[in-house]
């Protein structure tokens, strides 16, 4: 893996995630970096300040985050010298973006904001954000986090396009790695809609009584193939069916380490459709590495 980009966006969890990071960079043998994104209220306070009074608070602030992201890289205790940056920026997603490619980052590793569903229609999160956007693999933390038991990889075995074959591949290559080195089973999980749950309430909704039997057969099969392509062999090979968001979120209950993709969904299609990872992101007990 290439180097961790650690992003503090609480100082509440930056020591959760700087351990998480610092963890993950020994097992892979690579380095971290830390950015901590300063919200700039410029062009709000600028309706009621001087610009020079504005700017002596920036540097007022950005010398006092520096001072605590200095402190968090001095005792992270990595083993290799670790640097911290803070960007003043209007836009913290896009600092983060840009940052991660900037340092060449393999991973960003942050915690999970946990905001509304009424809220996220108002505001899209930043971790929506980099869900789409990020150029590497984002793990979302959460707050009360359970011991690792498992990885658990969840794929689409039934989408036949060959941009989400090679995205399949990349979110089991990323799960036994992660399973590796946390020396623990890897787990390959595939969620077929149910069309219970799809046409609830519609009565006359035409369905085949074989259906969904005849949906899980075929994504077995597809599974199979997959794993026997990639060579990979999990521990546990299963598919279920329910809704995505509800099934994945019960496999990291308890402890389980999820690994998803992202279709990376934008504009009216983002907002409409919008991603897997987004949804579950709003139940999460666990861990999730999103791969885009």
């Amino acid at each position: 893996m290439e180097n961790i980009l650690a992003v503090i966006t609480d100082w509440n969890d930056a020591q959760a995630v700087m351990t998480r990071a610092v963890h993950l960079a020994r097992q892979f043998h690579t380095s971290v970096e830390v950015l901590r994104p300063v919200h700039s209220p410029l062009s709000e306070l600028n309706k009621y300040v001087g610009f020079g009074e504005v700017s002596n608070l920036r540097d007022s602030i950005m010398g006092e985050e520096q001072k605590r992201v200095n402190m968090l890289c001095a005792d992270s205790s990595s083993g290799r010298p670790v640097t911290g940056h803070v960007e003043w920026c209007e836009r913290v997603h896009e600092a983060i973006v840009d940052k991660a490619e900037s340092y060449g980052a393999g991973l960003i590793v942050m915690m999970a904001s946990h905001h509304s569903l009424l809220s996220t229609l108002v505001h899209t999160p930043d971790d929506w954000h980099l869900f789409r956007d990020a150029s590497c693999p984002v793990l979302s933390m959460v707050k009360q986090r359970k011991p690792v038991s498992e990885v658990v990889a969840a794929i689409d075995a039934l989408d036949p396009s060959e941009a989400h074959r090679k995205l399949s591949a990349r979110v089991i290559d990323r799960a036994r790695a992660l399973a590796k080195v946390e020396s623990v089973p890897l787990s390959v999980l595939c969620v077929v809609p149910d069309p219970a749950l799809m046409y609830a309430g519609l009565v006359n909704a035409p369905m085949s009584g074989n259906f969904l039997e005849e949906t899980m057969d075929k994504a077995r099969e597809n599974l199979h193939e997959l794993l026997e392509r990639l060579g990979v062999k999990a521990e546990r090979v299963e598919v279920k069916a329910g809704r995505v968001e509800d099934v994945v979120t019960s496999e990291g209950e308890a402890g389980g380490l999820l690994v998803i993709g992202s279709a990376a969904n934008k504009g009216v299609k983002g907002f409409l459709i919008g991603n897997t990872a987004e949804r579950i992101l709003q139940h999460m007990q666990s861990d999730m590495l999103v791969v885009n």
